[in-house]
C-alpha cells in the first residue's frame, strides 16, 4: 500500500538516527526530504507514503505540513516527531485533528518506540495517547448529540465519513480511505452539515478545542 517512508527534516543526526533505526526495513526505502519539497498546491500526486514529520528542526506548524502531504500523496499516514516535553498532550489533540496519526517524542527511548509506532501505521493502526481519543470521541459525541436537538440521525457511513472530516480530510483522502467514490463522499459531506446544521466543513474539526482542559470538552 505504501511506497516509501519519508522523512521531514532538515538535522542530520535525526536523518542519521532515523537511517539506522530503520536500515533493516528491506521493503519500503528511507527518503529523506526538506519540508520545502511538499508542494502547497501539487500539480501531481504520488502513490501513498508515510510522512515522518520532524518538529524539532522545523518552525512550520505540523498540521498544514500534514495537509500538504495529504494533498501530494493521497492515503498517506503522518507520524509527528515531537520534542519531549511536560505538557505536549494539548498539542497533540490539536495535531490529531489536523489529520496526524501518531506521536513519537524524542525522549531517552524513542528509538525503540520508532519501529513499532511505524509498524502500527502501516497496519492502519493510530499510535496516539488514550487522552487523544478521549478528547476526540467526546467532540465526536457533541456533535452528534446536536443532531438529536434537531431531529435528525446520521446512517452508519455518514458517520464513517464525519469522523475523517473532523481531521481535516478532503474528499479524495475520505474515499480513499472508505474505498467510495468522490461523488458519494460529497454527497455523505453535505447531508452530514444539513443534518448537523454546520455552514461548513471546517466547523466540524476546531482549532480552540487543544486548549480546553480534557474536563471541558462538551
Amino acid at each position: 500500500m505504501f511506497s516509501a517512508i519519508r522523512l521531514l527534516s532538515s538535522h542530520p543526526l535525526l536523518i542519521r538516527a532515523v537511517e539506522a533505526i530503520l536500515s533493516g526495513a528491506k521493503n519500503l526505502p528511507l527518503r529523506s526530504t526538506p519540508v520545502s519539497a511538499i508542494p502547497a498546491n501539487p500539480a501531481t500526486t504520488e502513490p501513498p507514503a508515510l510522512f515522518l514529520l520532524d518538529a524539532c528542526s522545523s518552525q512550520i506548524d505540523l498540521g498544514p505540513l500534514a495537509a500538504r502531504c495529504r494533498a501530494s500523496s493521497p492515503g498517506c499516514k503522518c507520524l509527528a516527531l515531537l520534542a519531549p516535553g511536560t505538557d505536549t498532550l494539548p498539542e497533540k489533540i490539536r495535531l490529531f485533528f489536523w489529520g496526524i496519526d501518531g506521536f513519537v517524542e524524542l525522549h531517552e527511548t524513542w528509538q525503540k518506540e520508532l519501529p513499532r509506532a511505524i509498524q502500527s501505521l502501516l497496519e492502519g493502526r493510530l499510535w496516539v495517547p488514550s487522552e487523544v481519543l478521549l478528547a476526540f470521541v467526546t467532540h465526536a459525541k457533541s456533535l452528534l448529540d446536536a443532531q438529536l436537538l434537531h431531529g435528525h440521525f446520521l446512517t452508519a457511513r455518514e458517520a464513517q465519513v464525519l469522523q475523517l472530516l473532523m481531521r481535516r480530510m478532503s474528499n479524495k483522502d475520505i474515499s480513499k480511505a472508505l474505498r467510495i467514490s468522490e461523488r458519494t463522499v460529497k454527497f455523505h459531506v453535505s447531508n452530514i452539515l444539513s443534518k448537523l446544521q454546520l455552514a461548513d466543513r471546517h466547523a466540524v474539526s476546531p482549532d480552540h478545542l487543544a486548549a480546553k482542559p480534557l474536563a471541558q470538552i462538551s
